[in-house]
């Protein structure tokens, strides 16, 4: 359903949830009985009625919030508090204070080139591709994009801190998965600059597999297991940070604007940070890989509950992204989402 994934990395259930969640999260609480849980959710909703009709539009959003982030509920529950945010958000005034935001840091490499080789079968093939000054540009553009989108998205909840950096290496190294290939960090972090443990929240590094080469190359095509991964942070190899890597070119399709595959891989990131950093229940947050087109199929756990993308008006899945920042995740968890080692919560001022 998206260009960058063949299919989506999170997907590939045989690599094991280990790796793709390297610490599961233990969520438990000293509970009533759950037919006080019950009477206290329908005080609490009929609280949150009562203040959207006197439009307390803050107080409502908040209890809204508190309610989604603190209780059991039920799927319809969440439905009924996702209608509540969407509505709510357009009317509480963003976060202008940067102070008050939570940050997330971002170091991203550009690997210059790769010199490839792999076996299938008998043969022996190989690839060689070297960015160019304008490739990386795009990509410097593409990561402002990112960053602008979760500002915006998170209605200033949320800001990306981020760097980027020409590494002068070539790559030799690729992740094998059944004879498909990817920029893992095995093979791709022993050629960037040191970096300490807990000193970011995601590594993000673009390799080129493919598009235009040198003159005199002639390069075998690459079988890529993805075009755009994310996993989460694997200790000790990815030093506290989740990783992401771009398997192609710039890493953007023609139709997705400057940001928009960064923020997807991005996005499973947060996903994992708030699940397994700051302890919140399991696809509370929403899945990048969930979207659907209007009158598509699919299976609800493979969907967000919400969102339908309609193709004669969006051409690309960036509507899917806001949905999720804006009504997936309450300004709480996004100020506070973190992969570097920061597990207590923020308190509300």
């Amino acid at each position: 359903m998206t260009v960058r994934a063949v299919p989506s990395f999170r997907s590939l259930r045989k690599l094991g949830r280990s790796l793709l969640f390297a610490a599961a999260a233990l969520v438990g609480c000293a509970a009533p009985s759950f037919a006080d849980d019950a009477l206290t959710q329908i005080e609490r909703l009929a609280e949150l009625e009562r203040l959207e009709k006197a439009e307390l539009w803050n107080d409502a959003l908040q209890l809204a919030e508190n309610i989604y982030e603190t209780s059991p509920t039920d799927d319809a529950t969440r439905r009924l508090l996702r209608g509540k945010f969407d509505v709510l958000r357009q009317r509480v005034e963003p976060n202008r204070d940067p102070a008050k935001a939570g940050v997330w840091k971002v170091r991203a490499f550009v690997v210059r080139s790769l010199d490839f080789t792999w076996q299938e079968g008998n043969v022996k093939r190989r690839a060689q591709y070297v960015y160019d000054d304008e490739e990386i540009e795009r990509i410097r553009r593409g990561m402002a994009g990112f960053a602008q989108f979760v500002e915006k998205f998170s209605d200033g909840w949320l800001r990306i801190e981020w760097t980027l950096e020409v590494v002068e290496k070539t790559a030799t190294e690729m992740a094998n998965v059944d004879g498909r290939y990817w920029a893992g960090p095995v093979g791709i972090l022993p050629l960037l600059p040191e970096i300490p443990v807990n000193s970011t929240d995601t590594i993000m590094a673009f390799v080129k597999t493919g598009g235009t080469a040198p003159a005199d190359v002639q390069n075998d095509a690459i079988p890529l297991l993805l075009f755009g991964g994310a996993i989460g942070e694997w200790s000790p190899v990815t030093r506290g940070a989740t990783y992401i890597s771009f398997n192609w070119g710039t890493g953007a399709a023609s139709s997705e604007p400057d940001g928009e595959p960064m923020l997807h891989e991005w996005l499973h990131s947060l996903q994992w940070a708030l699940e397994d950093r700051q302890g919140y229940p399991r696809n509370l947050g929403g899945n990048p890989d969930g979207g659907r087109f209007i009158g598509e199929e699919r299976a609800p756990e493979a969907a967000d509950p919400c969102y339908r993308r309609d193709p004669a008006k969006e051409k690309s899945w960036i509507g899917l992204y806001e949905h999720i920042l804006r009504c997936h995740n309450t300004r709480n968890m996004l100020r506070e989402a973190a992969s570097r080692d920061k597990k207590v919560k923020i308190q509300n001022d």
